[in-house]
C-alpha cells in the first residue's frame, strides 16, 4: 500500500535524482521499522496480559501448584521472535520496494 499511495511521491524522489538503490532501501527499511514497532507494541501489550493470566490461574485452578507458571516470558524468546517478525515484514516490504525501485519517474509524476 505504501508504494501504492506514494506513487507521485516516488516519482518525485526519482526525478530529484534517487537512485534505484535508494527508493528500494528506502521502502525496505521501512517495512523492517513496521515490523519492529508492530513486534515491540505486541510484547508490551502480552506481557502485563501474560502476568495476568498468570496470577488468574494461581488464584484459581492452579491453587496447589505454587511457583507454576502457564506463560512465562524468556528474554532470548522476545528477542528472537522480534527478529523473526522483522524479517517476514522485511520480505513483505520486499515485493513493493522493487516495484517502486522500477517506477518511471515521469510515469509517477503522471500518476493520479
Amino acid at each position: 500500500m505504501s508504494v501504492q499511495e506514494r506513487t507521485r511521491e516516488i516519482g518525485l524522489m526519482k526525478a530529484m535524482g534517487l537512485s534505484r538503490g535508494k527508493v528500494f532501501l528506502l521502502f525496505s527499511i521501512e517495512a523492517i521499522l513496521i515490523g519492529f514497532f508492530g513486534s515491540l507494541f505486541g510484547i508490551l501489550a502480552a506481557i502485563p496480559a501474560g502476568h495476568l493470566i498468570n496470577d488468574m490461574g494461581t488464584k484459581s485452578f492452579l491453587k496447589g501448584l505454587e511457583g507454576l507458571k502457564l506463560i512465562d516470558f524468556n528474554p532470548l524468546a522476545i528477542l528472537s521472535i522480534m527478529c523473526l517478525i522483522m524479517f517476514i515484514a522485511f520480505l513483505a516490504g520486499t515485493l513493493p520496494a522493487r516495484r517502486a525501485a522500477k517506477l518511471d519517474a515521469i510515469t509517477a509524476l503522471r500518476y493520479e
